[in-house]
C-alpha cells in the first residue's frame, strides 16, 4: 500500500464514481426484484437487457473507471494526463447510462436509446484517450500497460458495436439477426474489457496487498497473448461461421491464458510476507473461484448449442450471472475496501504522518458491516444461481433479497468511509 501515492485533485472524481456505482448496485438489486420471472426465460428480454447493462455499465464499469483514475497512475507509475477529461467523461457516461437502461426497461427503441448509446460511446472514447495519453508519458512499457490499453480498446469496440445494435432496431444496419452480434458484443465486453482490465490492475495490486516477493511477469505475458489471441480468434470465427467444434479449441486457448493468471496469483500467495489474509482479500479470492465456475460452463454452452438444444439458453444465463454478479461483483465488493479507505486515509491523514498516531486505512470502514455483507453475498450466490438453473422462483427471491441486503450494507459502509472524521491518538 505504501507504493500508492494520491494526487489530491483526483479525490473528488474517484470518490464520485465509487458512490454512484454503489447507488447503481442498489438500484440493480431492486430492478432484479421486479424481474424475477424474467430470469427463467430467454436472455434477450427487455428487463434482462436493462439489468445486464445496469450491472455491466452502472456497477462494474462505473467503479472500474473511478478506480482506474486512482490506480492507473500507480500501475503505470506516472500522473493521470487530464482530470478535466475524466470529469467530461463522467458527465457523458451517467446520462447515457440512465437513458439506455430506461429505454431497455420499457423497450422503446428510438431517440432516447440512441442518444444514450452515443453518450456512452463518447464517454468511453474520452476515457481511452486519457489512458493512452497517460501511458504515453511513461518511457518503459510493462505487461500491465498492454492489458490495460487493450482493455480500453475493447471497451470502445464493445460500446461502438452496442450503439450499432441499438440503431439496428430501427435502421436495419446488419443483415444477420441481432443475436448473432449480441454474443460478439457480450464477449468483447466480458473478456476484452473486464477480464483484461481486471488482470492488468490486479496483477500489480495483489502482490502489493499481499507483500509478495514474486516479481516475474512471464506468466502474465503468456496469459495476455493467450487470452487476446483466443478473443480475436473467437470474434472472427464466430462472425463468419458461428459456434462450431473450433470453438472448443478457442475455449482451450483462452482457458490456458486464465490458468496462467491463476498460477501467477498462486505464486504471489505462496511467496507473501504478510501471512494474515484479511476479509477484502478473501472476497477477492472468492471472485476467482466464481470466475473458474463461469469458465467451466462454457463447454456445456458450446455442446448444447451444437446439438440445437434449448438448454443452451439456460447455461448462457448462468454463465452471464456468474461473470457479472459472481466474479466481477465479488471482486468489487472486496477490493473497494482495500482501495477506498486508503484514498480517504491519504486525504485525512497524510499530512499528519510522523507527527501523530493515526488510525490505519482498515480502521476507516465498519468491519462488522463488511462481515455481514460477505455473508449476505454468499447467501445470494448459493441461492440465486441454483434457483436460475433449476427455474425455482423461491430460491431466486431469497437470492435477490440477500443481494439487496448486500447492496445496502455496501452503500452504508461506503458512506462510513467517506464521512470519516479525522482523529489522532496523541503525538509521536
Amino acid at each position: 500500500m505504501s507504493g500508492i501515492k494520491q494526487n489530491p485533485g483526483l479525490y473528488k472524481i474517484v470518490v464520485t464514481h465509487y458512490v454512484v456505482a454503489a447507488i447503481c448496485f442498489l438500484v440493480l438489486s431492486v430492478m432484479m426484484l421486479f424481474s424475477v420471472k424474467a430470469f427463467t426465460g430467454h436472455y434477450f428480454h427487455p428487463q434482462i437487457l436493462a439489468i445486464t447493462h445496469m450491472a455491466a455499465l452502472g456497477w462494474g464499469t462505473m467503479i472500474i473507471l473511478g478506480a482506474s483514475y486512482q490506480l492507473i497512475p500507480v500501475v503505470l507509475e506516472t500522473d493521470l494526463y487530464s482530470e478535466k477529461l475524466a470529469w467530461i467523461s463522467f458527465a457523458l457516461f451517467l446520462p447515457g447510462l440512465i437513458a439506455l437502461v430506461y429505454s431497455f426497461w420499457v423497450f422503446v427503441p428510438g431517440i432516447h436509446m440512441q442518444c444514450g448509446a452515443i453518450l456512452l460511446l463518447l464517454a468511453v472514447l474520452l476515457f481511452t484517450v486519457n489512458v493512452y495519453l497517460t501511458a504515453k508519458k511513461k518511457k518503459q512499457e510493462t505487461i500491465q500497460e498492454d492489458f490495460i490499453f487493450s482493455a480500453c480498446i475493447c471497451l470502445c469496440l464493445t460500446v461502438a458495436l452496442g450503439a450499432a445494435l441499438v440503431f439496428n432496431f430501427t435502421l436495419a444496419i446488419f443483415p444477420q439477426d441481432q443475436l448473432h452480434f449480441l454474443k460478439l458484443h457480450a464477449h468483447m465486453g466480458l473478456i476484452g474489457w473486464f477480464l483484461l482490465m481486471l488482470i492488468g490492475v490486479s496483477s500489480k495490486l495483489v502482490p502489493m496487498f499481499l507483500v509478495s516477493s514474486y516479481q516475474s511477469t512471464k506468466l502474465l505475458t503468456y496469459s495476455y497473448y493467450l487470452i487476446v489471441g483466443a478473443l480475436l480468434y473467437f470474434l472472427v470465427d464466430s462472425y463468419l461461421f458461428g459456434l462450431s467444434l473450433r470453438t472448443y479449441l478457442i475455449f482451450t486457448i483462452g482457458g490456458a491464458g486464465i490458468a496462467c493468471y491463476f498460477i501467477f496469483l498462486l505464486k504471489c500467495l505462496r511467496s507473501r510476507l504478510r501471512k494474515h489474509i484479511d476479509l477484502p482479500m478473501l472476497n477477492s479470492f472468492l471472485s476467482f473461484i466464481l470466475l473458474k465456475i463461469a469458465t467451466l460452463t462454457v463447454p456445456f454452452i458450446i455442446y448444447f448449442h451444437l446439438k440445437n438444444n434449448p438448454v443452451t439458453i439456460r447455461f448462457s444465463m448462468i454463465y452471464g450471472e456468474f461473470m457479472l454478479m459472481g466474479w466481477i461483483t465479488a471482486l468489487i465488493l472486496g477490493q473497494t475496501f482495500k482501495t477506498m479507505p486508503f484514498i480517504v486515509w491519504v486525504k485525512r491523514y497524510e499530512h499528519l504522518t510522523g507527527k501523530f498516531k493515526t488510525p490505519m486505512p482498515a480502521d476507516l470502514f465498519a468491519d462488522n458491516l463488511l462481515k455481514a455483507q460477505t455473508v449476505s453475498y454468499l447467501i445470494f450466490c448459493l441461492t440465486f444461481m441454483p434457483g436460475c438453473y433449476l427455474l425455482f422462483l423461491p430460491l431466486i427471491y431469497v437470492g435477490i433479497a440477500a443481494l439487496m441486503v448486500t447492496a445496502m450494507l455496501y452503500l452504508s459502509n461506503i458512506f462510513i468511509v467517506l464521512f470519516h472524521k479525522t482523529v489522532t491518538y496523541g503525538k509521536l
